[in-house]
């Protein structure tokens, strides 16, 4: 009989040192592993010490255990997992107790997305104004997320011929974006 086996044996008989004897050089990395998981320590103990608990569990209920080893890692794996979703269910309750934090999070991503929506109406505005062979495709292409095969059977054009309009609609747009001095970080940036 191994030593893994005799030791279960133990400490189904009663034997508490035996538990000891059985997990002991296993947790170095077993709290390795939960603190890559949760990157926390104190998350990684708790982790740790519920799969020690539901080990202990197994154990006494004589579930087969053949491959310990294996067994018990995956075990303090899935239990950091829990211990993770736990973490982040949490997390947002807090979120949801606290109306003064959920009220400016509402309010800045209600003036973001105000912002946003009105630098895309003014690019909109910038694009029509291209000539229509140029504007057509960049609409369709960034706006729609059509492929430029996708755009060409619509077009009834090349695949070439889609491309070059596509670059010479973004060098005017570059352009136009350069004389309106609120785009020259975009720009600059992203090489528009």
């Amino acid at each position: 009989m191994d030593k893994v086996k005799y030791l279960l044996n133990r400490i189904r008989l009663g034997d508490e040192e035996a538990f000891s004897l059985l997990v002991e050089e296993l947790l170095p990395a077993a709290f390795k592993t939960a603190y890559l998981i949760l990157h926390s320590k104190e998350l990684a103990e708790d982790a740790v010490q519920i799969a020690l608990e539901d080990c202990y569990i197994s154990i006494m209920r004589n579930k087969d255990i053949r491959q310990f080893k294996a067994w018990f890692y995956r075990l303090v794996y899935s239990r950091s997992i829990d211990v993770y979703r736990k973490n982040a269910r949490n997390h947002y309750s807090d979120i949801e107790e606290n109306p003064e934090a959920l009220e400016k999070m509402i309010s800045e991503s209600v003036q973001s997305q105000a912002v946003q929506n009105e630098n895309k109406q003014e690019l909109q505005s910038l694009i029509m104004s291209l000539p229509k062979e140029q504007s057509v495709p960049i609409l369709l292409h960034y706006y729609e997320d059509l492929s430029i095969k996708e755009i060409s059977l619509i077009l009834n054009e090349k695949n070439n011929t889609i491309k070059t309009r596509l670059v010479r609609g973004r060098k005017k747009l570059a352009e136009l974006m350069k004389k309106d001095n609120k785009y020259l970080l975009e720009v600059k940036t992203n090489g528009i």
